[in-house]
């Protein structure tokens, strides 16, 4: 075996040259392997998105990561509120407004079915509402027309007008009659003849009816009543309206009465303080 061969002074060393066996391999400085990163700080090292664990069931999902399972994001948006033109056309059905709570009612129930918003029952409510409504305006409108084209019609609509103006100026009530005083003094619908010897408030003593052609206008009218009145009272009870301890009044027709064949004249007589009479007046004196 040759002796192995040193190297050159002050030369530098064959990198590629093997060592001979039992020999020792020039020593140098160590090299210096790369710290492991986080391994000095005790930080662990960064996850990657494969390496995270899916949260069990019913965990909440961290901040930015898809909620699994179809769990609710603690981050979702809150549940929308009630639909403002469902809540207005129930609101125009309720006051009336029948065309416009219809087609609010329609724009509500398309948008509540696209939004999601609560109120569609309130939609529902407002075209049920307008429907109505509209409705009941062509049937006023049909009974115009009827009214206006039918001749039986309008004479049916007319006698019951007359039927009514007549029974509120007491056409039911006849000289002599006893009667309870009603709360207005122009209406007597309703008013019945009682028996005069029970107490009662008032006591009919002038019955007569006009018989102008045209009504001959409210200031004659008035003329003509009191003079009929005050003459009959006089007649009725035995003494003059002046002289009496009793109070009259009297009702007559008006323009608007008149059209619908009101042409009575009436004058009944009734304690000044509006108590009760008791028994007839007729030729009492009083």
């Amino acid at each position: 075996m040759s002796a192995p061969t040193p190297p050159p002074a002050g030369g530098t060393p064959d990198p590629y040259a093997t060592p001979e066996a039992g020999t020792t391999p020039a020593t140098g400085p160590a090299p210096t392997e790369p710290p492991a990163p986080y391994a000095a700080s005790g930080a662990s090292a960064p996850v990657t998105p494969y390496d995270q664990q899916a949260p069990s069931e019913g965990q909440p999902a961290p901040h930015g990561a898809p909620s699994p399972y179809g769990a609710p994001s603690p981050y979702a948006q809150p549940a929308p509120g009630t639909d403002g033109l469902s809540i207005a056309a129930l609101i125009t059905g309720i006051l009336g407004i029948s065309p416009v709570a219809l087609g609010l009612g329609i724009a509500g129930m398309r948008r509540t079915r696209r939004t999601g918003q609560g109120g569609r029952g309130l939609a529902i409510a407002g075209v049920v509402l307008g429907a109505l409504g509209i409705l009941g305006w062509l049937l006023v409108i049909g009974l115009v027309v009827l009214a206006a084209t039918n001749d039986d019609f309008r004479e049916g609509f007319s006698q019951g007008l007359e039927e009514s103006y007549a029974d509120r100026t007491g056409a039911n009530l006849n000289l002599g009659d006893c009667f309870e005083l009603p709360e207005s003094a122009t209406d007597l619908t309703g008013i019945v003849a009682i028996d005069c010897a029970s107490p009662h408030g008032a006591e009919m003593v002038g019955v007569d009816e006009l018989t102008d052609a045209e009504y001959p206008g409210e200031e004659s009218v008035v003329a003509t009543t009191e003079d009929f009145c005050f003459e009959q009272f006089g007649a009725y009870v035995g003494t003059d309206y002046g002289s009496s301890s009793l109070d009259m009044m009297y009702l007559y027709p008006t323009q608007a009465s008149w059209a619908f064949g009101d042409r009575r004249l009436m004058c009944w007589a009734q304690n000044p303080d509006g108590s009760p009479l008791e028994g007839s007046v007729q030729g009492s004196g009083l």
